[in-house]
């Protein structure tokens, strides 16, 4: 089993967010959970192969458990903390757009909202493409040739 804080601690490097300065731990742990459970859904060949768990032991640490009981590998916890990133920027994006849907356009524009907005389009497609580049070479890494 590994710790989940690994990966959050790899997710934390990728994101720098003031906001989880205003939370407890208790609230910070629970949406981070939730951002590594989606990046369970996004992280297709992990999910499928291994059927991860978040399991808490006895004095409430967590731990990812996979199926076969090994640990989560490093390559393994870097993908999954992008697709935490992916997960972190559609939740700003989707605020972002329902405050848009809440104001008029010049209000929206005034406050460097709109720029905030495209910034973090730009942000999830980088992330997204490197998550898509991660999880590629994820799925080859144990190929040989030998198929052909």
């Amino acid at each position: 089993m590994t710790p989940v804080t690994e990966v959050f601690a790899r997710f934390a490097v990728l994101v720098e967010d003031s906001k989880y300065n205003k939370l407890s731990d208790e609230e910070i742990d629970f949406i981070l959970t939730k951002y590594l459970e989606s990046a369970f859904v996004l992280f297709k060949e992990f999910n499928v192969k291994f059927k991860p768990t978040i399991f808490t032991d006895e004095i409430g640490e967590k731990y990812i458990q996979k199926n076969n009981e090994e640990e989560v590998d490093l390559e393994e916890q870097q993908i999954l903390a992008y697709g935490m990133v992916i997960a972190w920027h559609e939740s700003k994006i989707y605020r972002d757009k329902f405050l848009k849907q809440g104001m008029n356009t010049k209000d929206f524009n005034q406050l460097s909202n709109a720029t905030m907005l495209m910034n973090n389009r730009e942000l999830y497609e980088v992330s997204k493409k490197e998550f898509v580049k991660r999880r590629r070479r994820y799925r080859n890494r144990d190929w040989n040739g030998d198929d052909l």
